[in-house]
């Protein structure tokens, strides 16, 4: 029998909308504009407004044909409403809904007219004291508007709303909750794909009740970080489909040994995801979602995220479960906890995020309680009882940034912020917790070391260096499951947070998701593709006192070879001062090599001594310890030579000035194989170079994005990281630019977005700037 699929009607097309609100709009909507479903009720600026811009109450409309089938029911579908929405079919008040974050339907069978209907949705995005996260200050921006898609489903009069998928110790388990108005007895079927092949299949016969518990042995394939292998569950009621969900079988395990997928135990490292974009906010669709997921897993090597702080887009969920990227999946809120209203709100979303998330096996952990807030007994333990009521298998947290914090959960999740560059990575799980209990950290870095990525190569670099340190530690101790960064992404923010100018760097990526050196610091350390990053420029005049002291190269390889003009200076190996994480970084500290020996007619020994004294200059400058200091004096006078001279050798064999170019090359080996090679040097030419994610997108069931980078980079291929120029972006086609059509490059580099606007057909993008030739694209959309 072939596959059925459930019928929805998608609604996310040729809204009217108008940013106020009127009464009288609900009957009598005024002349607006014509707008598609995800939508932000404002188009913000990249950087520098005020985040009251999109604080208004604003009103949205949709008009369509529909014809009801008798014997069915309908149900609206709302994914996401910023923040508060009441909604109207037909002009009759159908639902009301507190919280931007987690989705809310309503049955509006009888409200549907065969013919011509409407749906009014007023939406309230101001920052209601009444609704988490609000009620004090916020370090990110909500935004505003319809910001997820919008649908109808129709369904029997008896049909399954939800299903509870587990699988475990050959067992299937589902509870099903049900809408029902009929007592008699039905046939279920339950039918399990994999890759769209029915692989098992098996039948009850229940009354209905609200709520059905079935077990069937059987023998599914483990999802797992590497082999993430995903099924279908199709529930069919007297052969009619009722409910369809992915799930994925897997155990995981939180100890005070650490984290266990499957029984293995994994150490967890990723980063924190917030779900915003330049200039839109949150209204992004499934494309942009699903690329965050790829970026995460794939140019990260992360093998956890942590939604921080709220639930994320179902499609990035559903991207993770296909790719194998782990999910710390949490409730909306941080710091501030409001009055019994808004606990209540909360309480809420923890329900509504179970209901919609359970069936994700990419997800591994709650999040029930609000970000670093204070203890409060009562809202905790009822937080945790409701998740536990919910899903008895997976485990709970609740992140704190404070020691000794009562402990309702199953895991201890805490955002350390030790680490300031010198000291410790990490604290030592029982200097927190007192007591030996499941561990994982949740945050670090981030507000501790913001950079920017046109930020001094030296700042830059720190960053790298602090998130190496603290994986670094996480790795050290087996009482601590994993680290997760802050944060992947750089982000908006309100007034009393970042930089000024509306902006938090702490990503070890931007708001257009383009990598800083940090994000070398987590991409090295995977071991899906080979890598390779050196974290210099190779410019000493960026140097503090014009000295390059060390270099680190950010690699999985075994080993690195390191050339100067074609000349092997030596085979350098990862580094013992990181040597609990999985890849160590190699530290370059040698730039002199053989050259001495090779080119000076000094003693064997005299030439080991000059070597010495050189790298000490690169450390210590002038300043040279006493030692270096009576070398260089027994040097100099043997070789009746001054201390002009001992420069001379230093610009030629470390400074380099004066020469007319020099090119650095380093050699990335895998079992003695050359797998990368990367070089930095002199250049004189340079380009724009453009890097799009997708040749060929296609709409399904809105509108859909995809992403431009644009770069300049010298003839090497590096990025000229202090170039700021100023690019124009002209699309013709099936496609439309999101954002402003003039650009200033920001640290060598920066980006757009493109979306789809219901045609098919070839786009073409030009980019051109006063510098350089036009740079031309092409993108087919289906």
């Amino acid at each position: 029998m072939k596959r059925q699929k459930l019928k929805v009607f998608h609604l996310n097309y040729d809204w009217d909308y108008i940013p106020k609100y009127n009464e009288k709009f609900i009957e009598k909507f005024p002349k607006s504009k014509k707008i598609n479903i995800p939508h932000t009720n404002i188009e913000l600026p990249y950087n520098n407004f005020s985040e009251k811009l999109s604080q208004f109450i604003s009103s949205y409309q949709k008009v369509f044909e529909f014809k009801k089938k008798k014997g069915k029911r309908y149900i609206l579908h709302f994914d996401g409403v910023m923040e508060y929405s009441i909604v109207y079919v037909n002009n009759k008040h159908v639902i009301s809904h507190k919280g931007g974050y987690t989705p809310f339907d309503v049955d509006i069978t009888d409200n549907l007219i065969n013919g011509s209907n409407k749906i009014f949705v007023m939406v309230d995005s101001t920052e209601r004291i009444d609704i988490p996260p609000h009620g004090f200050v916020v370090d990110y921006l909500t935004y505003g508007g319809i910001y997820r898609e919008v649908y109808i489903e129709e369904q029997t009069q008896s049909y399954v709303n939800h299903a509870f998928i587990y699988y475990d110790a050959d067992s299937l388990e589902i509870k099903m909750f049900l809408n029902y108005d009929e007592k008699n007895s039905k046939v279920f079927t339950y039918n399990i794909y994999k890759d769209d092949e029915l692989v098992n299949s098996f039948e009850r016969e229940y009354y209905f009740r609200d709520e059905i518990q079935v077990s069937q042995l059987m023998d599914l394939d483990r999802w797992s970080i590497n082999n993430p292998v995903m099924y279908s569950l199709d529930i069919l009621i007297d052969n009619v489909l009722s409910y369809s969900s992915t799930f994925g079988s897997r155990r995981v395990e939180f100890t005070t040994e650490g984290f266990f997928i499957n029984g293995e135990n994994t150490k967890l490292r990723g980063l924190n995801r917030h779900q915003s974009f330049p200039y839109v906010g949150y209204a992004m669709p499934r494309n942009a979602q699903r690329k965050d997921a790829d970026i995460l897993k794939y140019e990260l090597g992360c093998n956890i995220v942590r939604s921080s702080h709220y639930p994320p887009s179902k499609h990035f969920l559903d991207r993770c479960d296909e790719i194998g990227l782990l999910v710390f999946d949490e409730m909306p809120g941080w710091q501030h906890i409001g009055n019994e209203e808004w606990q209540e709100v909360a309480l809420k979303n923890v329900e509504e995020m179970i209901f919609r998330d359970y069936n994700h096996p990419s997800i591994i952990i709650w999040g029930v309680r609000i970000n670093e807030s204070p203890d409060n007994d009562e809202l905790y333990k009822k937080t945790n009882i409701l998740a536990k009521s919910l899903d008895e298998f997976r485990p709970t947290g609740g992140v704190r940034d404070f020691k000794e914090s009562h402990f309702f959960e199953d895991v201890y999740t805490y955002n350390d912020f030790v680490h300031r560059g010198s000291n410790e990575g990490v604290e030592k799980p029982k200097n927190i917790t007192k007591e030996k209990i499941p561990y994982l950290i949740t945050e670090y870095n981030g507000h501790m070391y913001p950079t920017k990525k046109f930020d001094d190569e030296w700042h830059r670099v720190y960053q790298a260096k602090r998130h190496l340190k603290v994986q670094n530690d996480s790795y050290k101790y087996d009482g601590i499951s994993g680290a997760i960064g802050w944060c992947a992404f750089d982000y908006n923010t309100h007034k009393d947070f970042g930089s000024g100018d509306r902006i938090c760097y702490h990503g070890v990526m931007d708001m257009f998701r383009i990598p800083k050196y940090a994000a070398a610091a987590y991409s090295s350390q995977s071991d899906i593709n080979p890598y390779l990053e050196v974290l210099s420029n190779f410019n000493i005049g960026e140097q503090e006192a014009s000295e390059i002291k060390q270099v680190y190269v950010l690699t999985n390889t075994d080993y690195v070879k390191f050339f100067i003009d074609n000349e092997l200076i030596g085979k350098f190996y990862p580094s013992k001062m990181y040597k609990d994480l999985p890849h160590p970084p190699v530290i370059i500290d040698d730039f002199i090599g053989n050259q001495i020996h090779k080119n000076e007619t000094f003693s064997k020994r005299d030439k080991d001594r000059i070597k010495d004294i050189l790298k000490a200059i690169m450390l210590h400058g002038k300043d040279l310890p006493l030692k270096y200091k009576i070398k260089l004096k027994r040097f100099l006078f043997k070789n009746k030579m001054t201390y002009d001279d001992t420069l001379k050798l230093y610009a030629k064999y470390v400074g380099k000035w004066g020469s007319e170019s020099t090119t650095y090359r380093f050699e990335g080996y895998l079992n003695d194989i050359l797998v990368l090679n990367k070089e930095i040097g002199t250049s004189h030419i340079s380009d724009l170079h453009l890097e799009q994610d997708d040749e060929v997108i296609t709409e399904i069931n809105t509108y859909e994005t995809t992403r431009v980078i644009v770069k300049h980079l010298d003839e090497f291929l590096n990025p000229l990281t202090y170039s700021s120029e100023v690019i124009n972006i002209k699309v013709t086609g099936p496609l439309e630019l999101i954002g402003p059509p003039s650009l200033a490059l920001i640290g060598g580099s920066t980006g757009f977005f493109l979306k789809t606007k219901g045609t098919v057909g070839i786009a073409k993008i030009t980019v051109s700037s006063n510098n350089f030739k036009n740079k031309i694209i092409e993108i087919e959309v289906k």
